[in-house]
This record gives C-alpha cells, structure tokens and sequence, in this order.
C-alpha cells in the first residue's frame, strides 16, 4: 500500500496563452488531493473517490472504455489505462484506489491534474517503477489531454514539481523568489468548464487571427514583468499587472459578472487581483489579506498559501 499526493495550483500570469505556446507564471498552493493504492489479488479495481461521490465501484480492467464515458470516473479509468500501458503493468493486477481532496473540483485550481499527478506516482510506486519527476508530469499531462480536450501542460507540471515556475511548451524553470507574495482565493461557488471556454477562445482566435497574435504578444510581455517583479520581491508591480492582466481576460470573454465582483471588490485593498485558471466562474485571487472584502461581495474565501511541495509520497 502507498500513498501519495499533490498540490493545488494558481495562475498568477498568462492563461489561456499558454495553450498556444505563450509562457506562463503558475504557483502550487497547499491544498493537496492524497490518493492510496494497493495491490488485489483479484481482477477487480475497487474505487473511492469523494470528490466525485464514488464510492467502491468494483471493476475490471476490460469495462474501463464505460466508464471513460462518465464524468465521475472518466479521470481515473483514463489514468489507470494510461499508467498500466505505459509501464507495461500486467492488466490483471487490479488495485484498490481511494482519493480524497482538499481541492474543489472545476474551480480553476487544477484538481484534475492534481489527482493525475498522484495517480501516477502511487500506481507506479505500488509496481516498483522509479519514475522521474519529468515523467510523471508528462504522464499527468496525457491523462489531461483527455479531460480539458487540449491541455497546455501548465497544470501537471506545476502540481508535479511544486513552488512558483514559469512553463512553456512542455518545459518548466522555478523562479528565484526569495519571498512569496501573500494571497486570498475567492470563490464564487460556479463549476467551470475548463474545455468548453479553451474552445470558445479558440474560437476567437480562428475568427480574429491578426488581433489574437497580438494578444499573445502583450500576454508574453506581461509574463516578462510578471517574472521579474516577483524576483524582485516588488508585489505592488506585481499587482499592477496582475490587474492588466485580468482586463485582457474579461476583453476575451473569459470573466463573468460573479468573477469581476470578487476582483473589484479585492482592489479596495490596493492593486492585484484577477480571475484564476479556465474563467466564467471557479476562483480568483487577489494579493494580500481581501477575505472580508470578497466574503462582503458575496464569494467564499478558500485559505491557503503558497508552496514548495509538488507531487510527493506519504507513505509506503
């Protein structure tokens, strides 16, 4: 039996850019999902996952192409199919699976990719295989493929390595930030559907090519003040393109009323704040301490900080 788990992640600078090759700055933060495996001596998985009300689902290697078809299984079975045809795992060693999360599912803080990035440790502990951390995130990464249609990457390489990064194309570097700036997460309890937005934007982008290449540009330009502020330890800066940044998002489509009534109402605590993650709902965050402010604006405030720890195991 082993178990594992991995972070939650926040956006700080440059979604819905990063898909199209645009660098991005991503943090993971220390709400962590905790998955358990362990060996069967039969052909049949047994499954738990609350974050989905599942709860022992029995079954076999053969009916996981079913269960892909269901929101509420289609991440593990993905996974489990994924990970055994990857290490070459004989498909008649079934497992017990339990997962538990801290993170909210579809609010922008990358629960899928952290549930695949501790599957993948777990499973492929449990079998003896030592992978490394740019193996798992790059397993991670196909599994996510499947969930959000056309993954960037930034999720499974964040929650996999942990700490501030900054991610492009499949390859990450972890900033020099000697300090981490405080946050607040506000939630405004409306799930996100991370594909259907990345759609929608692509839909822009086909329609208005010239003004989206454009875009990317300044997207990449507010990442490059972004990086180094942060290594400056200059947060005000910080704030300021942070505040640009969510602009250039609502300009998209990709905010809503219940998003920009967090942020504006974060501000009044001074500059830094922006939607986080897919958009149209799931969470923003803002820097500093603006929980009574967004609590006031009717959002719900999620604690937490951000980490060093990526992907780990807790025990064995």
């Amino acid at each position: 039996m082993i178990t594992t788990s991995a972070p939650a992640k926040i956006i700080l600078l440059g979604e819905h850019a990063a898909v199209y090759g645009n660098p991005v700055l991503v943090g993971t933060v220390d709400l962590r999902t905790y998955v358990t495996v362990n060996k069967r001596k039969d052909e049949k998985f047994s499954l738990s996952n609350e974050s989905t009300k599942i709860k022992d689902l029995r079954f076999t290697f053969e009916e996981i192409p079913e269960l892909k078809k269901k929101w509420a299984t289609v991440l593990t079975a993905e996974a489990i199919e994924r990970i055994y045809s990857s290490l070459n795992i004989d498909e008649k060693i079934a497992l017990d699976i339990k997962i538990t999360s801290q993170v909210p599912v579809s609010s922008g803080l990358g629960s899928s990719a952290s549930v695949s990035s501790a599957l993948v440790l777990a499973i492929s502990k449990e079998f003896g295989h030592k992978l490394t951390k740019q193996e798992i995130a790059n397993l991670a990464w196909d599994i996510e493929n499947v969930v959000h249609k056309k993954s960037s990457g930034v999720d499974p390489f964040s929650v996999t390595y942990g700490g501030i990064i900054r991610y492009q194309n499949g390859k990450m570097k972890r900033l020099n930030v000697k300090e981490y700036p405080k946050i607040t997460i506000g939630f405004t309890d409306l799930v996100s559907d991370t594909g259907n937005v990345v759609a929608d934007v692509m839909g822009l982008k086909n329609e208005f090519p010239r003004f989206f290449e454009e875009y990317l540009n300044i997207m990449n330009l507010l990442v490059e003040y972004g990086q180094e502020y942060l290594e400056k330890g200059d947060f005000s800066k910080l704030g300021r393109i942070m505040d640009i940044n969510h602009g250039l998002l609502s300009a998209i489509g990709v905010s809503c009323i219940e998003l920009d009534r967090l942020v504006w109402a974060a501000r009044k605590k001074g500059t830094g704040a922006k939607l986080c993650g897919a958009g149209r709902g799931g969470i923003m965050i803002a820097l500093g301490n603006a929980k009574d402010e967004i609590e006031l604006a009717g959002g719900s405030v999620i604690d937490t900080e951000i980490c060093d720890d990526g992907v780990r195991v807790e025990s064995d």
